[in-house]
């Protein structure tokens, strides 16, 4: 059974991961592939895909991943990390992320800080949201009804493009999301 202190710190690993590359990128992959290593509940794949993301952090100069990052997060909307891009168009979406940054309000997460000028769907921050929460229904609710499902469409997306960098890193991420949405029902 997931805890909270787990998801905490699983998620805010993971996040962390998804930032924008710096030279502790590697340092991050091994923190996240430790922490998991004592949640024996995420199933063996998952250990594996992280464990693949960091042999792709060995071989890449940080360069190359930044310019890797940039291209796949920021210039090609299969893969943003938008959330809401992956389920909603237009007002829908709009509503979304209104719907969103009302909940990180009514949980006193700090978005404003956290944000760095991301949208409230942006996927290292309802990492974080998650990892911090307490309101365990809340939680449970969002990733049924919101993350997974546009977890689910990322991961395909990256399906397609095995050589991304990345690929193992969402696919771990929704492999563990989808654990914990099983988990809790």
């Amino acid at each position: 059974m997931t805890t909270a202190g787990t998801e905490k710190n699983l998620y805010l690993h993971l996040a962390g991961l998804l930032e924008y590359p710096q030279e502790d990128i590697k340092i991050k992959a091994d923190e996240c592939v430790k922490a998991l290593a004592n949640y024996p509940q995420y199933p063996h794949e998952v250990v594996h895909e992280l464990e693949k993301f960091q042999k792709d952090l060995e071989i890449m100069p940080l360069d190359d991943l930044q310019g890797v990052f940039s291209y796949t997060f920021e210039l090609a909307s299969d893969f943003t990390l938008d959330m809401g891009y992956h389920l909603y168009e237009g007002f829908k979406r709009a509503n979304s992320l209104a719907s969103i940054k009302a909940m990180y309000n009514d949980q006193g997460f700090p978005f404003d800080q956290v944000s760095k000028g991301e949208l409230p769907d942006y996927l290292p921050i309802l990492l974080q949201f998650l990892g911090t929460v307490k309101d365990e229904a809340l939680k449970k609710n969002f990733r049924e009804s919101f993350l997974i499902k546009a977890m689910e469409k990322l991961n395909k997306n990256f399906e397609k493009n095995k050589k991304n960098v990345y690929s193992h890193l969402i696919s771990a991420i929704y492999r563990i999301l989808d654990k914990d949405v099983k988990e809790v029902k």
